[in-house]
């Protein structure tokens, strides 16, 4: 459990303000958070002395390593989330009486930073309480004051923390008060102080700190203020989130809470200004259909039409029809776009005749509005939903034959197709698609359909289909369309024998979207390279101070910058930015989270500076800052309208690094991979973010998903496992490339199935496989899920360029 974990339970706990724990579930465990009885708190005089708690005995190690080697050796295992290795070394380098003051000094730091990490907030406290008596002159005392706060709350004594937060504040006042004054504020909580607690949370919100954790303190402060029964402060503290926010949906959240409060404390008119405020603002989302009802209950008059478009926009179908139908009634108008909400509506309570009759009311009456073609599609797809598939052919076939000006044909013979196909009738789908192609050129869904019937008819065997349809992709279509247009027309010429087409084929596909997977894969396929064929050789170490020289000289030339000497340093105006010193000072006291927010922010400022984003990329990188690093290079290659192995390698390899390679080369090395694929995937998966996690609760560098994580430690023997180990790089690396040989081992060793099933399961990939063989190109088109398609392409032009940036010698030829 990590000490912000134990900090927002501690919220939890309080902020009834009551003296009873409270139990909450964190990572599979329930765990009883209670406020330390104030009679067991030693009363601090000067320097907090050390907590009352007696430390549980361990061995110091005997030192084997020389002390400098050994702190660099901690903070590499530090930074990989080895903490019990890194307290281990640091607590080598003190017991090693040859070790340097200096060394020392950084040691004894370094292990209570370390020991913080892993949660022995015991030791902590211990180290840093050396450290802040053994050397008062070194300049990180007031972050080891910050993180010995920290340290204390994580074992309950809150005074300790509240006055160490203090002697932060006082020793760097301005810096990031904000973040030291909410974590007092937690502590008041904790020692059931609410006045004070609140009094605190008010400075930490009146202090500057990045506009979305901000947006959130105030939420916290406003909740605070209520339980304390001051709502008029709650409701200041909602406008003054009013006063910053602009996603619709958050502010009108937020106004609905203001208004409850105020309806809850007697202020009816403040109240109703805010809902109908709301209603008429932000009629699409959840907080107006609250609004609305709230409004409603108090008589209020609400327009029909509004009413209507609340109610379909939160799907109260049948309140929506009610509504619309009194709105026409009323004005004896039937506008198209009400008309078209009102045809869905029905449909969706289970009334197709009554949507059909809607809808044609539509097609009746604006035959010149947009809304004629989508009353037709709807019609389409009312008769579809309502089992009649041949119907439905037949409406949307129709409408392109019928009114063939009209843009929404092109869809609906897409839909047509798409059921031809659906129903086994290819024939009349591969008619349907290349009527499409001819009367809709180059948009989306003929594309699209083109790409369909193809694949369709590649299944049937019809060669001569799946040709013409590529034929007519690659001649419509731009960029990867039509990179797989000509791709598959060069693997059709080459199937009949017809090489020098098929090269002309593949040449044309390399050319119309360089760097894409089509086009990637038609130059592998012109130098006879089999699918993520590894070099011969690697490198991961380069002259950074020619390199950089190479790509300052590329970024003056290509943006017209004018600065003399080195680029990369950061400017002044960047160093004296609020959030790069809120940021640099958080990362200090290991508050990464929040150094992200802030560092985050700064960059979107400069998100069209490319000096300003090389300089970030950089300072990102130095600071073990990855993800960041990789967005502001990639943004700084867009501004520069080129593709990535079109600038300097320098630029290129912070877009595509290889962070962790202390990590990746021995798990490669023992699994027996290639370290570039690994780092390819790394890249795809995680942005090399170590606390990355995906909407399927994927974890890690190499988004582990749970149930995976704890049958990988099964198979490892992994003692101790724990869910939230995966977001240690160094277990998270090592259970990848474990899990990926596992998968590489089921699908024949093909890489790219290793792939798809390391995305979309292995047995999934075992079945794709058995389809479509050992072909790449036929593999793609058999995956059946197109996020797994979709990830297999990006990995693959990954790969590509991770060979291209630290490759040496040539790929490995196929073999005969």
């Amino acid at each position: 459990m990590t000490k912000r974990h134990t900090l927002l339970a501690l919220v939890l706990l309080a902020v009834a303000f009551s003296g009873a724990g409270c139990n909450f579930s964190h990572n599979d465990k329930v765990i009883v958070v209670t406020a330390t009885p104030n009679h067991l708190l030693v009363p601090p005089t000067g320097e907090p002395t050390v907590p009352y708690v007696t430390p549980t005995p361990h061995t110091v190690p005997t030192p084997t390593t020389p002390p400098r080697e050994a702190v660099e050796d901690a903070k590499a295992a530090l930074r990989n989330g080895d903490y019990e290795t890194a307290v281990t070394m640091y607590e080598g380098v003190l017991a090693d009486d040859t070790a340097e003051d200096a060394l020392r000094s950084s040691a004894a730091y370094g292990l209570g930073e370390a020991a913080l990490r892993e949660g022995l907030y015991q030791r902590a406290t211990l180290a840093l309480t050396k450290f802040i008596r053994e050397f008062p002159d070194d300049p990180r005392i007031p972050h080891a004051y910050f993180l010995r706060g920290d340290a204390y709350q994580g074992i309950g004594e809150w005074q300790f923390s509240i006055d160490d937060f203090n002697t932060y504040l006082g020793l760097r006042p301005g810096v990031i008060d904000s973040y030291a004054y909410e974590r007092i504020g937690d502590a008041y909580l904790a020692l059931e102080q609410p006045e004070q607690a609140l009094t605190t949370y008010a400075k930490a919100a009146e202090a500057t700190r990045a506009l979305a954790p901000l947006m959130a303190l105030r939420e916290r402060v406003a909740a605070s203020y209520l339980n304390a029964g001051q709502p008029t402060l709650a409701v200041q503290q909602y406008d003054a989130i009013l006063a910053e926010a602009n996603n619709a949906a958050y502010r009108a959240s937020i106004e609905l809470q203001a208004a409850q409060v105020e309806l809850a404390n007697g202020d009816i008119g403040g109240a109703h200004q805010r809902l109908q405020r709301i209603v008429r603002d932000y009629p699409d989302t959840y907080s107006a259909y609250g609004a609305l009802q709230a409004l409603l209950d108090a008589g209020l008059a609400i327009d029909s039409l509004q009413q209507g478009r609340i109610y379909f926009a939160n799907e109260d179908y049948q309140a929506a029809i009610q509504a619309f139908n009194d709105y026409t009634s009323e004005t004896g108008v039937a506008p198209a776009d009400v008309l078209l909400m009102l045809g869905q509506a029905y449909r969706a309570v289970g009334n197709p005749q009554a949507a059909l009759t809607t809808f044609q009311t539509v097609i009746d009456y604006y035959p010149d509005d947009t809304a004629f073609g989508d009353a037709w599609l709807e019609q389409g797809r009312t008769l579809f939903q309502s089992g009649d598939t041949a119907g439905a052919i037949q409406k949307y076939s129709a409408l392109a034959t019928q009114h063939p000006d009209v843009t929404q044909g092109a869809e609906a013979l897409w839909r047509a197709g798409y059921l031809y196909g659906q129903q086994g009738n290819v024939d009349s789908a591969l008619a349907t698609f290349d009527i499409l192609g001819q009367m809709f050129p180059g948009t989306e869904w003929a594309q699209d359909g083109l790409i369909m019937g193809a694949t369709l008819a590649t299944g049937q065997g019809d060669t001569a289909s799946a040709s013409q349809m590529y034929s007519q992709l690659a001649a419509t279509a731009t960029g990867e369309n039509q990179a797989m247009g000509y791709l598959w027309v060069g693997r059709l010429y080459q199937q009949d024998g017809k090489d020098d087409l098929a090269r002309q084929a593949y040449q044309a596909a390399a050319a119309a979207d360089p760097g894409g997977y089509y086009s990637v894969r038609a130059e592998d396929l012109l130098a006879g390279r089999e699918p993520f064929a590894p070099p011969a050789d690697f490198t991961l170490t380069f002259d950074e101070g020619t390199e950089l020289a190479a790509a300052e000289d590329w970024l003056r030339s290509t943006f017209s910058i004018t600065q003399e000497g080195t680029l990369y340093t950061l400017s002044d105006t960047l160093k004296a930015d609020p959030r790069m010193i809120r940021g640099q000072e958080l990362l200090a006291v290991t508050a990464y989270s929040d150094a992200e927010e802030e560092l985050s922010a700064l960059r979107e400022e400069y998100n069209d500076d490319p000096l300003a984003l090389y300089q970030l990329a950089i300072f990102f990188r130095d600071e073990n800052l990855y993800r960041l690093s990789i967005e502001a290079a990639a943004r700084l290659i867009t501004l520069a309208e080129v593709d990535t192995l079109s600038v300097p390698s320098a630029i290129a390899r912070l877009r595509y690094p290889v962070y962790y390679s202390d990590l990746v080369l021995p798990a490669t090395q023992e699994y027996n991979l290639d370290p570039l694929l690994v780092f390819a995937l790394i890249r795809q998966e995680s942005l090399f973010e170590g606390f990355a996690t995906s909407y399927a609760a994927a974890q890690g560098l190499m988004q582990i998903i749970p149930d995976t994580g704890e049958w990988i430690a099964l198979q490892l023997g992994w003692p101790d496992y724990q869910n939230s180990d995966v977001y240690r790089p160094y277990i998270n690396v090592h259970f990848g490339a474990y899990y990926l040989s596992f998968v590489l081992d089921l699908v024949d060793n093909e890489p790219y199935a290793a792939l798809a099933g390391y995305n979309g399961g292995p047995s999934n990939a075992v079945n794709w496989l058995g389809i479509s063989g050992p072909d790449l190109d036929l593999f793609v088109q058999t995956i059946e899920y197109d996020e797994t398609q979709a990830y297999v392409r990006r990995i693959y032009e990954n790969y590509s360029i991770y060979r291209a940036l630290y490759g040496a010698g040539d790929a490995t030829q196929p073999s005969g």
